[in-house]
């Protein structure tokens, strides 16, 4: 599997191969990162990686940033080093190889006036795929049939890379779709695929499926708990790929004991797992989206290219742009204020 991983990395690097890319690179890998290694094998098979460096380990950051490096690839697991780049006068781009990065990580380094992306656009097709098979799963369990999307409508809680991919896979099932986001739909999106704008508290009322696609923001915590189950349809379906902090795991577990939600599906869990993950009408099914040869390609695809676009001034792809949905009490909340989103 690595060899082919290895041969699908090198089709994507001419840039790297042809001797084109000097950007002063370092890359951190985190722990287990299957990335970081193929990179690294991918970059010397080519023969022209003396731009780019690995970090041995996350635990000589230091150390290993005194090299004058103008931007830094960090692998998941290997967020700590986001500090030093911050105070880092020669860096001036910081790429994530993951899309689930805290919004404050980013916020504090974008202060600072550095360009920051991860790579949401590359895994989010690879997400909304696992998305669709938990939802369809689900919809079994809570006796709505997944050949029956037609006649349901489905609330998208966050129409960023993995919510707009998910609305199009729902859209060509026939879904009504309908979506919350504190930001516009980038580039028209939403028109699109047919999905309207509601508020939060609106789209839990309508929704006979609900799937949370939101990013690590202060208020993304706790976002779905007792307050936001009673206002859900009897028998819904609740669908998480994005945080399991998002969820209160305790009341979801009692909505699907008592029958207020007809099933739930979980493809992120927390770090000490209860018992709603055993669940009979819960489906768990972690995946990590990077873990196929083709999203690792995807990835490594859009990593070259931004590193080859910060490079000659242009503007990377997937740049973060922390908006977090804002606190219960904000009459933002309820009224969904809006703010434009960036272009992925």
């Amino acid at each position: 599997m690595f060899v082919r991983t290895v041969k699908l990395f090198l089709t994507l690097t001419n840039d790297i191969q042809s001797n084109t890319l000097t950007l002063k690179t370092l890359v951190i890998p985190g722990d287990d990162d299957r990335f970081s290694l193929c990179l690294k094998r991918v970059l010397e098979s080519a023969g022209s990686a003396s731009s780019v460096e690995f970090a041995m380990s996350s635990g000589n950051v230091a150390e290993d940033m005194a090299g004058g490096f103008e931007a830094l690839v960090l692998g998941p697991g290997a967020e700590s080093a986001c500090d030093m780049a911050a105070g880092d006068n020669d860096i001036r781009f910081v790429q994530f190889t993951g899309c689930r990065q805290s919004s404050l990580a980013a916020a504090t380094l974008l202060s600072t006036g550095l360009a920051v992306a991860n790579t949401g656009p590359a895994l989010a097709p690879f997400v909304a795929d696992h998305t669709m098979s938990l939802l369809h799963q689900a919809m079994v369990i809570a006796k709505q049939p997944s050949n029956e999307l037609s006649v349901l409508t489905v609330g998208i809680v966050g129409l960023g890379n993995v919510g707009i991919e998910v609305a199009r896979r729902l859209r060509e099932a026939g879904a009504s779709i309908i979506y919350h986001d504190v930001r516009t739909a980038a580039q028209g999106y939403a028109n699109e695929v047919g999905a309207r704008r509601h508020s939060f508290d609106r789209l839990l009322l309508n929704s006979d499926v609900v799937t949370l696609h939101v990013s690590d923001t202060p208020h993304t915590i706790g976002l779905i708990g007792e307050r936001e189950l009673k206002l859900m349809k009897s028998g819904a379906v609740l669908v998480n790929t994005s945080l399991a902090e998002v969820l209160d795991e305790d009341v979801v577990l009692s909505a699907l004991e008592s029958g207020t939600l007809g099933a739930a599906a979980f493809g992120v869990r927390g770090v000490n797992p209860g018992p709603l993950f055993g669940h009979e009408r819960a489906i768990t099914d972690i995946k990590d989206a990077s873990e196929s040869d083709a999203a690792l390609e995807a990835v490594a695809a859009q990593v070259i290219g931004n590193l080859a676009r910060v490079e000659s001034g242009e503007v990377p792809s997937g740049l973060m742009d922390p908006v977090g949905l804002p606190a219960v009490g904000d009459p933002a909340f309820w009224t969904s204020r809006l703010a434009p989103r960036r272009p992925a």
